[in-house]
């Protein structure tokens, strides 16, 4: 199986235009008649040197239907009185982290980090923005808690 120089070119814009590499295997089948795996197709992207594009940075938001287990809280000062962060000890579904936050003005929230190091946070209050002081030391508490590792591990 060779690819030519206009297929090889095809793919490789696809994949900086964001295409997975389940879209790259439908363009192989489909539009070029070359039956190939999943993983073949992974091989074949090693091989032409060619990557995924990087995922594009969303909205901040996260799930906060989940139940979730506080594995510690601290309090930070920032805003009007003090922010208190808590992780979790079981992670949500698809975070690398999660847990549980209220700011300083009493509103609280879920906050994820996912795989890529983005972070969510999911307030009660539709349309919630905490103050910047607040933002700030959330982010700093909760990039200590990081660096710590996980408590009761």
């Amino acid at each position: 199986m060779a690819l030519s120089d206009d297929q090889k070119n095809t793919l490789a814009q696809r994949l900086a235009d964001g295409a997975s590499i389940a879209d790259i295997q439908r363009i192989i089948v489909d539009e070029y008649k070359i039956p190939m795996t999943y993983m073949e197709v992974r091989f074949l992207m090693d091989d032409l040197n060619l990557e995924l594009a990087p995922e594009p940075e969303p909205e901040p938001e996260a799930d906060a239907d989940l139940e979730a287990v506080p594995a510690e809280a601290e309090l930070v000062g920032g805003g009007n009185g003090s922010v208190s962060v808590e992780m979790d000890k079981i992670k949500r579904p698809g975070a690398a982290l999660s847990g549980s936050v209220t700011f300083s003005d009493g509103v609280k929230a879920n906050w994820t980090v996912d795989p890529y190091g983005r972070l969510g946070l999911d307030s009660d209050q539709e349309g919630y923005q905490p103050s910047p002081e607040d933002i700030e030391a959330f982010q700093l508490e909760l990039q200590r808690q990081m660096q710590q590792g996980p408590a009761g591990f």
